[in-house]
């Protein structure tokens, strides 16, 4: 049976940017992070819209988001425009933005 309500279907293996953007209330500054990776043809049984990503040291990653209190969910383009998010946030913004490129 199929859930009532939610978006069901693969996404197709490609390149992907990934980004997160987040308000710093105690600071009052926007941080952020960008990144790139891409989606694999992997198994995986689950249900609604599904994917599996490769992202170069995402353990790096990870223990960044923690040690500066990031949320892990992202925002996903299937396309390479990380360098281009970052550069906007960062130089026209002046926005506090990582990049995890590889």
């Amino acid at each position: 049976m199929e859930p009532n309500g939610t978006c069901v279907g693969r996404v197709k293996p490609g390149p992907m940017t990934f980004a997160r953007i987040s308000t710093d209330e105690i600071e009052g500054k926007i941080t952020a992070y960008v990144g790139e990776g891409e989606f694999t043809d992997d198994a995986l049984e689950t249900f609604g819209a599904v994917g599996v990503v490769k992202i170069n040291r995402l353990q790096e990653l990870l223990q960044l988001l923690c040690r500066k209190g990031f949320e892990h969910h992202v925002a996903v383009s299937q396309s390479l425009v990380g360098k281009i998010l970052f550069e906007a946030m960062y130089n026209y913004l002046n926005w506090d933005v990582y990049y995890h490129n590889s």
